[in-house]
């Protein structure tokens, strides 16, 4: 696994994640090839709580490559765009306001919610 750590800002406030610590929200295949002129690239979303009295949650993600050439990246995200970044990948997480897992299933297309 790649680790990452970088100083993030926040107007005045300024926060330190890192992957190893941060809790993994999604975690980006990474298949192993035998041809080394293949790079591979991907997008893990990591969840950073603070340790601060208010407990802020900041969400990120973690753009990595296999190439050498390529500088990893953290970029912040707010809790819609991470929650979109899981909707994209078939996931739904109930640490975002606002997401109810029943009117999902409604909004899906499915009867009532005993059927699961």
């Amino acid at each position: 696994m790649i680790t990452m750590k970088q100083t993030l800002y926040d107007g005045s406030r300024k926060m330190t994640v890192n992957t190893r610590y941060d809790e993994c929200l999604y975690l980006a295949p990474r298949p192993v090839s035998d041809q080394p002129d293949v790079k591979i690239t991907g997008k893990d979303l990591y969840m950073h709580i603070a340790t601060s009295q208010n407990k802020s949650v900041t969400y990120y993600l973690h753009l990595w490559s296999t190439s050498r050439t390529v500088k990893e990246k953290i970029l912040p995200l707010s809790p819609s765009m991470a929650d979109r970044f899981l909707k994209t990948k078939g996931l739904i997480c109930n640490l975002f306001p606002k997401n109810d897992p029943v009117a999902n299933l409604y909004a899906w297309g499915y009867g009532i919610a005993e059927e699961f």
